[in-house]
């Protein structure tokens, strides 16, 4: 191995708190299609991870794909015990980004798999795909995965590993999987599978490992709700989560183990989580810091924020979503300016460091009204507190309303951007405006609705990913979506000038 990344593996291991050892004749590895820091700060990657562990004659281990540039080729180690990823029994990979479909194929060629399916035998590892993309959109992962898990690993990992146990040969296991509830075998199945869901008694998760070398430094992460009561329409929540499922206060604070200093709640809507006050002040009064993945602004009050800010919280976060108070009509957003203005007055108020607002452009039937009515509030917003104004393209999903929607296209998200910048630029440092490419956002939309040929598509770019060179392999393979182009049509007058 790599002396360099023997160095990191060991600093990263000796910083860790929770890493399962143990030896059984199944080997899993679970691999990330990121860097380390992303992957531990994933609920998901770390459930799969202890799950398979719990089976009494399976071992999981972790890989990354950060690591495959100092490892020689097809040498990719897992961290636990030192083997190649790629000598295992079942290869796990959790996908939670479009924009990490190239990193899939990277990542199987580090480890010394070939990518394709088709080109892989039974001696080879049961190649298994899961995270959020793959409830999104399995298709782009098709060509490369033997099974798919859609939905919920809580309920389906103890049935895939009964089934691992019962099969003599890789087709005999996808002989028992085949029909489970999400599963979905991308050579045999012409339909997605009903999502797996896992009921609340089987919740929550929680971090296994804690690792100060995460996104979320030695944070210790509980899922404290899964799913999502808000009706938005251009969120996956509400669809690919299931019905709300909120765990009790006494059992989130019951997996909290003793010497932790920070807790991390993840939930889709944790304001409307009806015992966030109560784990806070609990936690609190432990003397544990406490950090939540988002606000509502419809639903914070001046206790929540208390109890965040004395968890040590910096930045009040919020969404606004849409650019006006039509757009966020349309997408029910429920939220209005007075919501947001509130917000930002107890942000000044409690001494918070930062304000920051999430925003989106170019959705349906948005025009320069729109936007120039949210610049005028961005305005007012600053006049408050000092604002963070993180915006994004929107991109269409499918199992949402606005699954056929067109994308906005890349020349009218880029004038738009520009606008707001220059409309915001003599504000500065009252407000900072941070983007998202909007070529970048069109190569998200290809893949968030996109069919198997985007996978085969992502597997000519594994030597150069870029706006272009995906632009030039969609068309290799013969991709076509009139609902995506990626130059757009005539721009308003505004925008124009």
């Amino acid at each position: 191995m790599n002396e360099r990344l023997r160095k990191r593996i060991a600093e990263r291991l000796g910083g860790e708190r929770g890493v399962i050892y143990k030896d059984a004749p199944h080997r899993v590895t679970i691999a990330y299609p990121n860097t380390y820091a992303v992957a531990m700060a994933s609920l998901g990657f770390q459930t799969v991870y202890r799950l398979f562990n719990g089976e009494p004659d399976f071992v999981a281990e972790r890989a990354f794909l950060e690591d495959a540039e100092l490892a020689a080729a097809g040498r990719l180690p897992v961290y636990e015990s030192g083997r190649d990823a790629g000598r295992a029994d079942i290869f796990g990979i959790s996908v939670a980004f479009e924009l990490d479909l190239v990193n899939v194929v990277r990542l199987l060629r580090a480890a010394g798999l070939e990518p394709l399916r088709e080109e892989r035998d039974d001696s080879e590892p049961v190649v298994l795909i899961g995270g959020p993309l793959t409830s999104s959109n399995p298709w782009p992962l098709a060509p490369f995965a033997d099974a798919i898990l859609i939905g919920d690993g809580e309920e389906t990992i103890p049935q895939l590993a009964e089934a691992y146990r019962q099969a003599d040969s890789k087709s005999a296991f996808l002989d028992l999987i085949e029909g489970m509830p999400g599963v979905f075998l991308p050579d045999r199945d012409r339909r997605e599978p009903r999502w797996a869901t896992a009921p609340v008694d089987k919740l929550p998760v929680y971090s296994q490992i804690i690792s100060p070398f995460s996104e979320f430094p030695s944070v210790f992460l509980v899922e404290a709700e899964r799913g999502c009561p808000r009706p938005c329409t251009f969120c996956l929540a509400r669809v690919m989560y299931g019905p709300t499922r909120n765990v009790p206060a006494e059992e989130v604070l019951a997996v909290v183990p003793e010497g932790v200093e920070k807790v991390g709640l993840v939930g889709a809507s944790l304001s409307d989580y009806p015992f966030v006050k109560q784990v806070g002040r609990a936690l609190l009064e432990k003397g544990i810091r406490l950090s939540v993945s988002s606000i509502r602004a419809d639903r914070v009050d001046r206790e929540l924020a208390e109890i965040l800010k004395a968890g040590g919280l910096r930045t009040f976060t919020v969404a606004a979503d849409g650019p006006s108070q039509r757009l966020r009509d349309l997408l029910k957003k429920q939220i209005t300016e007075e919501h947001l203005l509130r917000s930002a007055e107890l942000a000044r108020e409690l001494g918070f460091r930062g304000f920051k607002l999430y925003q989106m452009i170019g959705l349906p039937t948005e025009t320069d009204d729109d936007i120039f009515e949210m610049i005028r509030f961005l305005k007012r917003l600053a006049r408050i507190t000092p604002v963070t104004l993180s915006i994004s393209p929107f991109v269409p999903k499918r199992h949402t309303p606005h699954h056929s929607d067109p994308f906005a296209g890349v020349r009218l998200l880029s004038a738009r951007l520009k606008l707001v910048q220059k409309e915001l630029r003599s504000l500065r440092p009252r407000i900072e405006v941070r983007s998202t490419s909007a070529r970048w956002a069109w190569v998200e939309a290809v893949i968030a609705r996109g069919g198997p040929e985007v996978g085969l598509a992502a597997l000519r770019l594994v030597d150069g990913e870029s706006f272009s060179a995906w632009k030039k392999a969609l068309a290799e393979v013969g991709w076509h979506d009139p609902l995506n182009l990626p130059e757009g049509g005539r721009l308003p007058l505004a925008v124009e000038r």
